[in-house]
């Protein structure tokens, strides 16, 4: 599956880290992010994770965050 999400507070290549790290530990498979616009496109198995639990490590981190 593939989803795209709206990211708030993204400042740096660190945060985009922070967040990749994350993502890849519960099982996303491919992370990007488009700095101007704040959105990042996220592939994912569905059997190894929900769009919900995508959402709810991202907003854990700090960052406001919604599917686009």
């Amino acid at each position: 599956m593939e989803a795209n999400i709206k990211i708030n507070g993204i400042t740096c290549i660190g945060c985009v880290n922070r967040i990749d790290t994350r993502l890849k530990n519960l099982g996303v498979l491919r992370f990007d992010i488009d700095f101007q616009t704040s959105i990042a496109h996220v592939i994912y198995e569905t059997n190894d994770v929900t769009p919900t639990e995508i959402l709810d490590e991202i907003i854990d981190l700090g960052y406001q965050a919604y599917y686009v």
